[in-house]
């Protein structure tokens, strides 16, 4: 089949699918609708002029309608015309049928504006395929050229950021992004774009932020680079708050949303909460003294380090599993004396009875997520560890790396299900594919059974030997296994972590590479024991992955309680940060974009009074786990 009759094939494909959706009609019952008073006016369809048919919003017809003046004619319209109907595909997502029309062409043949083109039509598929070095390796062929003659200089920007995004190249991206910051005049479209482009400052050093200043010379651009040091460089978010006043008015002519400034620091007078006693209700005896008692360290150390109120609260303690009195007598309580904001409780079971038999009317923060997503109380704040949501961020982290096809392994028990359903939603959600998973029983030291079913090396045995069957003969072998996994989402503890990587090299899938949650990590530096961690990657709180170098609280905790902060690590981290968000309670619930840097991860709170941790990624190596940067590097 020579190139020409492809094409044709092809159109006549794309030509039957159009007919298909043309003929499907809703039967309308006109006899609802009232009589117009005068006949309507038809609109004579230009079917010999695309152009006309586009500004009609008639892409289908115009794109058969290029192609088919394409096919007869001779170069170079003819590859001019083509590319047009093939832009017009893409617009409609007619992906696959754009691919193979643009695989007729020859860019030999084709002149440097068409390449250009070309390479820019190209690249849209890539990056719907989310295959980075193909786009950019299309990039540097539109890149340059002047898009005026192809397509609008707002629609190759935002190419280009997708592209970058895609690559994990933030500075790039964020760069293109104040480029394209004229060019926008919708509203949502603008705060979108400058949120991304505060985002994007923000997750570069001051080192690449100083030397970004010193190379521009558009007053605009230093204006946003001199806005993200200023907000990098500060400690407290309500001193920065008039930080961020006096760059305003030095910086009048750069139209920034008010909701990105909002979203930076709160205001001091309205949005600081009026805290004088608080009430810390935790279970400290029983099964949950030890970690219950580390959260409450870490709270107080945070507390006594705090020198940025003028008048410190009070604090009172409560121990929640006093037998004698409900939790919901002991909430009662806190309030009769004098609380005006309450922290706890811990247990899950107690946070449940809480919100069952109280009505919640003083600022309460309970350490703990409910079952049910959608509770919502105006004063009722939820602050946890959730696995769930670690799995979700894993997730989120793989599909940023590029990944398409996941493969799950989860230890066989209710934690397991719970988080490898996390995160399989989330993946799909994404729009990724779950190709296998499997699940191991965690007491056990072989894994090779669940390993050898994810991988299907199973049925590559059940094979050879219907085979051997067969021919009935001995057969040489080696167990090949399943090629369509892109990585492998582990859920496991330290113990099963240390032992399920060695036998995935074993069963020949060391290129893969593996994604876990915290959990996989004591939280405790132990080179000898983690040296088959290497290249896992983890997603775990800043507490855990950075050192105690400048971190005047950690230390103290470390020297304090040097046993028991190796145990229950991120306990004081937890109650750290309990601490610590509870200035910022009305601020983080009026701004959905506000992060606030904490020690569990970067804190923010959703619709339902959720905070939610944004992790810190490392990939071990000599079995140390080194940082990550915050944004992917794709490379496959």
């Amino acid at each position: 089949m020579n190139a020409q009759i492809k094409t044709n094939f092809y159109l006549a494909i794309i030509a039957l699918l159009l007919i298909s959706c043309a003929t499907t009609e809703e039967q309308v019952d006109f006899e609802k609708f009232p009589t117009p008073d005068t006949e309507p006016t038809e609109v004579e369809v230009p079917m010999d002029d695309p152009e006309a048919l586009v500004r009609l919003g008639k892409d289908h017809e115009a794109a058969m309608l290029y192609l088919t003046i394409a096919s007869k004619t001779t170069s170079p319209q003819r590859q001019t015309l083509q590319l047009k109907g093939i832009n017009l595909l893409i617009k409609q997502k007619a992906y696959d049928a754009a691919n193979n029309l643009l695989s007729e062409i020859s860019p030999a043949e084709l002149n440097t504006q068409q390449l250009a083109h070309y390479a820019y039509l190209n690249a849209k598929i890539t990056v719907n395929e989310r295959s980075a070095e193909q786009s950019l390796q299309w990039l540097e062929y539109f890149e340059s050229e002047e898009y005026g003659r192809f397509t609008s200089e707002k629609d190759a920007l935002e190419l280009i950021i997708a592209i970058y995004d895609l690559a994990g190249k933030t500075q790039a991206a964020t760069l293109t992004r104040l480029k394209l910051e004229p060019l926008l005049s919708d509203e949502a479209e603008t705060l979108s774009n400058q949120q991304a482009i505060i985002r994007g400052l923000l997750l570069l050093n001051e080192e690449e932020l100083s030397e970004l200043s010193n190379k521009e010379q558009s007053g605009s651009k230093l204006a946003w680079f001199e806005l993200a040091s200023i907000v990098k460089k500060s400690n407290n978010p309500f001193r920065l708050g008039n930080q961020l006043a006096s760059w305003r008015e030095l910086n009048p002519h750069l139209h920034i949303r008010d909701e990105i400034i909002a979203s930076l620091a709160p205001q001091q007078t309205d949005e600081q909460l009026s805290i004088e006693n608080i009430a810390l209700l935790l279970p400290l005896s029983g099964p949950y003294k030890k970690p219950a008692s580390a959260v409450r360290d870490g709270f107080m150390a945070n507390y006594y380090a705090d020198d940025t109120a003028e008048g410190k609260p009070v604090i009172r303690i409560y121990n929640t599993s006093d037998k004698q009195k409900s939790i919901t007598d002991i909430y009662q309580t806190a309030i009769n004396e004098g609380a005006d904001i309450i922290v706890g409780p811990l247990r899950k079971k107690s946070v449940e009875v809480l919100t069952k038999n109280v009505k919640v009317n003083v600022p309460t923060l309970v350490l703990n997520q409910l079952e049910n997503q959608d509770f919502y109380a105006k004063d009722f704040y939820q602050f946890a560890l959730s696995p769930e949501q670690e799995a979700q961020q894993t997730a989120q982290r793989a599909w940023q790396d590029g990944h398409n096809r996941a493969a799950v392994i989860f230890p066989d028990n209710k934690w397991g299900m719970r988080v490898a359903t996390a995160f399989k939603e989330e993946w799909q959600l994404l729009g990724g594919e779950i190709v296998a998973e499997s699940g191991y029983k965690p007491k056990k030291n072989d894994f090779s059974k669940p390993i050898k079913t994810l991988l299907a090396i199973d049925k590559s045995h059940k094979r050879k030997q219907e085979l051997a069957k067969l021919f009935r003969t001995k057969l040489r072998f080696e167990a090949r296994r399943r090629q369509d996994i892109d990585f492998i989402f582990m859920a496991a503890f330290p113990r099963q972590a240390r032992l399920i990587p060695p036998q995935f090299d074993f069963f020949h899938a060391s290129t893969l590479p593996i994604y876990s949650t915290s959990h996989s990590f004591s939280g405790k530096i132990n080179r000898k024991k983690d040296r088959d961690l290497n290249s896992l990657i983890v997603g775990d709180m800043p507490w855990t992955l950075t050192t105690t170098k400048n971190n005047n609280t950690k230390l103290q905790i470390y020297r304090t309680w040097p046993n028991k902060s190796k145990q229950f690590n991120r306990f004081y981290a937890f109650g750290n940060d309990a601490y610590f968000i509870l200035n910022y309670l009305n601020w983080l619930r009026a701004n959905s974009q506000s992060r606030l840097m904490g020690q569990t991860g970067k804190l923010h709170m959703n619709e339902h009074n959720q905070i939610l941790r944004e992790l810190s990624w490392a990939k071990f190596k000599k079995g140390k786990p080194r940082l990550l940067p915050a944004t992917a590097r794709i490379s496959n």
